[in-house]
């Protein structure tokens, strides 16, 4: 029992820092632009390729696994922001409704699913960048570094400034002469890029992935982690990170709790918004018009 517990916690602690990495990408995306990205899961699929097919080129060993991160970083960056100029900007523009870009959210990533689905087929071999029995702590350490270096982003950079001024009054921030469609696109690209570290940091953990990684191994966990933690909070995401990959690794570890692990996370869900409906560290806020 006390192993089952210990190792639960352990990969908890993995998983949940892969689930705060991409929990963080939604929670911008809703903090500056209103809407669930629910293509967001798509650019795990994204980044576990360009990973695969950066290491495929120049090798897998721990130095080749920095520069797959920058490339499926860029990669993931550059497709959300061309997807948010086909997609999303068009309905921002004319101000539809939030339903409007709900569903246009979804249709994207079945649109992404759909491609991936018919050009790769089978399975991919995961990316052997290290050769550890553990490598907990590195993906546990990858993500504290790239939170921390968010964070600094956000709260002393100028552009960090202005996505934050975006946020909270578009309205006088474009007085200010801040381009709000701007550093929507930027918030876009960032949390893209947050969900292709997270890509490369999950294929430690695989054998091997295929073309459903993002919407069925991932899938809405990540969406979950940041609606627990408080959506549109980037603390509330880390935290609610941890608190799901915590829960859903301590259920898979006991065999009378695995087969009702979907049930025990989304019930988790349920009551913690039932207790505040914002989340643990969400806030209240007004639409905006």
């Amino acid at each position: 029992m006390w192993n089952n517990l210990y190792s639960g916690f352990i990969n908890g602690l993995g998983m949940g820092s892969i689930y705060a990495l991409i929990a963080i990408g939604y929670t911008m995306v809703y903090g500056i632009a209103r809407m669930i990205n629910f293509a967001h899961g798509e650019f795990i699929t994204i980044g576990a390729f360009v990973s695969y097919g950066t290491a495929a080129l120049i090798g897998a060993n721990p130095i080749t696994m920095v520069i797959c991160i920058i490339v499926s970083m860029l990669v993931c960056a550059i497709v959300s922001v061309i997807t948010e100029k086909l997609a999303y900007y068009p309905l921002r523009k004319r101000n539809t409704k939030k339903i409007t870009a709900l569903i246009t959210a979804i249709g994207v990533s079945y649109i992404i699913y759909s491609i991936f689905n018919i050009r790769f087929q089978e399975q991919k071999g995961s990316p052997k960048f290290l050769n550890l029995t553990d490598f907990q702590l590195t993906i546990i350490t990858i993500t504290i570094v790239t939170v921390l270096l968010i964070t600094l982003f956000i709260n002393k950079t100028k552009f960090g400034k202005a996505m934050r001024a975006t946020s909270e009054n578009p309205s006088a921030a474009k007085l200010m002469g801040i381009n709000n469609d701007a550093m929507i696109s930027l918030t876009f690209a960032i949390g893209a890029a947050l969900a292709g570290i997270g890509a490369v940091v999950y294929c430690l953990r695989i054998p091997y992935f295929k073309f459903s990684v993002g919407t069925e191994a991932i899938g809405l966990i990540p969406f979950v982690a940041a609606a627990v933690g408080g959506i549109g909070s980037l603390p509330g995401a880390v935290i609610g990170g941890f608190i799901i990959g915590i829960v859903q690794q301590l259920s898979m570890a006991f065999p009378v709790t695995s087969t009702w692990t979907p049930a025990i996370v989304y019930g988790l869900l349920i009551l913690i918004l039932m207790i505040k409906p914002t989340g643990i560290l969400g806030k209240m806020v007004g639409e905006k018009v």
